[in-house]
């Protein structure tokens, strides 16, 4: 039997409210709302505000294996394998906010899991500054349990008004299963909002995402013009999931300058790493990426 368009759109827009009735609120979206592909199906939204589909790393090769870039009403996933490389997987996820507010001016959701942000360490304005991202623009949220970030993560989502939003859990949390990611990809596909999803300390799960990275730290190239002084950060990227089309492993390195990546040089002489392990028991722990407005402790 032959489906015309307008039955295939009248079909998914029922099967949107039948959803929306089992989650308890109201349906968002209409047939007459709804963008329509040549084909005659729906297609999910994308802010006027967005440069286009994808976010580009300005890299060739990478670009050209992501189809273009990340995309940017998707779902990704930035792991570390272990604790003290938190920090990297960090620096690498700021990179790709201040890339994504280049030419997107809505503020960024940043949700931190205790447990990550007592291991890993806490966001920290200036830092963030440093790689180009302006900390004014985040709305920083802590709570305590993995559950409490996966809920606000999923509302974030769900707000076309933010550019991005971005989550940090640690390790293996029951709560976030594939049942739960597939969910929160549905969110970052019909909204239009970028999702990355930073998982410490965590191996390989069944996942939703449309990219998976493991980051690892690489030594940092001498600046040509400060020889004695550390250049530019460096990541040593695993593409270990890519829905459109093959893997394959990355060393760039961050301009925060010109927000910007770059092929890592490996002919340049490197300076040695010092990764410490880091520990819980921190006395003086960095200051909140901003200034805390109100607070009140749940019981």
């Amino acid at each position: 039997m032959r489906v015309s368009a307008r039955m295939a759109r009248e079909a998914f827009v029922r099967l949107r409210r039948r959803i929306a009735e089992i989650e308890g609120r109201p349906s968002e979206l209409s047939t007459a709302e709804m963008p329509v592909e040549p084909t005659g199906m729906p297609v999910a939204h994308l802010s006027p505000q967005r440069g286009g589909a994808c976010l580009p790393f300005g890299v060739a090769d990478l670009d050209q294996l992501l189809a273009g870039g990340l995309r940017r009403n998707a779902l990704h996933e930035i792991r570390t394998e272990a604790t003290r490389d938190s920090g990297i997987a960090c620096g690498f996820a700021a990179a790709i906010l201040s890339r994504l507010g280049i030419d997107d001016d809505r503020p960024m959701l940043w949700v931190v899991e205790e447990a990550a942000g007592r291991e890993g360490g806490f966001v920290h304005g200036p830092g963030l500054e440093r790689f180009g991202l302006a900390a004014h623009r985040l709305v920083l949220v802590r709570v305590r349990h993995a559950r409490e970030a996966l809920w606000v993560f999923e509302e974030g989502l769900r707000c076309s008004g933010l550019a991005a939003v971005l989550a940090e859990i640690r390790g293996h949390p029951t709560v976030l299963d594939l049942t739960a990611g597939r969910r929160l990809a549905l969110r970052a596909r019909d909204s239009g909002v970028m999702g990355l999803l930073m998982r410490q300390s965590a191996g390989v799960e069944p996942g939703a995402s449309t990219t998976r990275w493991l980051v690892t730290p690489q030594p940092a190239a001498v600046l040509d013009d400060f020889a004695a002084g550390i250049g530019q950060p460096v990541w040593r990227l695993h593409l270990e999931r890519n829905r459109a089309g093959a893997t394959g492993q990355f060393d760039l390195e961050w301009d925060h300058g010109i927000r910007s990546f770059a092929s890592a040089r490996p002919e340049t002489p490197a300076l040695p790493r010092n990764r410490t392990s880091l520990s819980a028991e921190r006395s003086h722990p960095a200051h909140a990426a901003g200034t805390v407005v109100a607070m009140r402790r749940a019981g």
